[in-house]
């Protein structure tokens, strides 16, 4: 396996997805993996400790930090959109907050509106100019809304979230057994990174832990969606569609391998050690061309029970405090471990 290497800043932001098209197939077979969550036990605490408390404080939602985790971490943890970009995160997130009858006569309803307005601007312009989510598209979208002092702070939450994830991140090892797997799969099938993680704290994690002397390339959000990534890898490999493997922890991970007819192997949220404990046999049928079918789905069928359809706001008895003491000792104890000088919300008895 020839890794391409990193690219400087400047490459990104004048050809991010050059690497892509300088990709050589030198196997049979390609595996697209994800990190965050997937490769890497983080995701609880990126979101807990950067994350939301970063965007609570930067838009002045301290005062509803209850209802705001609540549906933060639904949205990036544990329903249907784990896994989504940061920036969809937040227009999710904000969106079921005006739909929660709980939050009603506390929820800052006018200012939580033009919060979303200005994301769900930036959205849009994503989707109409065909660019990846990310700080440059973000600057270049503020340069136009300049006077937008929401997409300001979109633009100082992002920015200051990059800033302080790698500090989170960077000293977490991979799920065991994955460094094994990875050398074991890398001289079998080509191997790019697939993420929707800024690509400097991707490329920085998989450099110091040594894992990307396995892998051929490495690409984030700023190369555009993960869906694009498989699709730009298929036609610069030449690959069919049972030659190529999505391993992922999240919805879009499955929705990026429906979107291209490739096969996907989950690593389930709370599930991700046995997955990869159980991996070798699964890839051993991915290579043997009996993955898709009856393995695949039964798969498939396990990872998407795990993730929930509906938020616990939509579903009857909904106790907004109730809701936030089930997670409130695990919160406690992530703090103490890695910030106990933070900020957060204790609920009494």
């Amino acid at each position: 396996m020839a890794f391409q290497g990193l690219l400087t800043r400047e490459q990104i932001e004048d050809d991010p997805q050059q690497q892509m098209r300088a990709w050589q197939r030198r196997h049979d077979f390609a595996v697209c993996i994800d990190t965050d969550g997937c490769v890497l036990d983080n995701m609880w605490a990126k979101q807990v400790i950067v994350f939301h408390p970063h965007y609570m404080d930067m838009n002045g939602l301290r005062g509803v930090e209850m209802f705001f985790r609540v549906h933060a971490e639904h949205h990036n943890l544990w329903g249907r959109t784990r896994g989504c970009d940061r920036y969809l995160a937040v227009q999710h997130t904000l969106r079921s907050l005006l739909e929660d009858a709980c939050a009603r006569g506390t929820l800052p309803e006018e200012h939580v509106r033009d919060l979303l307005a200005s994301v769900s601007g930036y959205v849009d312009f994503i989707e109409e100019s065909g660019k990846g989510f990310g700080i440059p598209s973000l600057a270049e979208y503020h340069r136009q809304n300049g006077l937008d002092y929401n997409v300001t702070r979109l633009l100082g939450w992002s920015e200051a979230v990059d800033r302080t994830f790698r500090f989170v991140t960077l000293g977490m090892p991979p799920f065991d057994g994955v460094g094994e797997t990875l050398q074991e799969l890398s001289q079998r099938a080509d191997i790019l990174v697939v993420s929707a993680t800024p690509y400097s704290d991707l490329a920085e994690w998989w450099t110091r832990t040594g894992l990307a002397e396995f892998v051929q390339a490495i690409t984030g959000k700023e190369m555009g969606k993960k869906a694009e990534h498989i699709g730009l890898l298929k036609a610069a490999g030449g690959y069919a569609d049972d030659e190529v493997l999505m391993v992922g922890d999240g919805g879009g991970d499955l929705r990026a391998a429906r979107a291209n007819n490739v096969l996907f192997y989950p690593t389930p949220a709370g599930r991700e050690q046995q997955a990869w404990q159980h991996a070798r046999q699964a890839f051993e049928a991915f290579f043997d061309g009996g993955y898709r079918g009856a393995m695949e789905d039964r798969l498939v069928a396990e990872f998407e029970d795990i993730l929930l359809e509906q938020g616990p706001w939509e579903l009857d008895g909904y106790d907004a405090r109730e809701e936030y003491r089930k997670l409130q000792d695990k919160r406690i104890a992530t703090y103490r471990q890695l910030h106990p000088q933070g900020e957060l919300l204790v609920l009494e008895e």
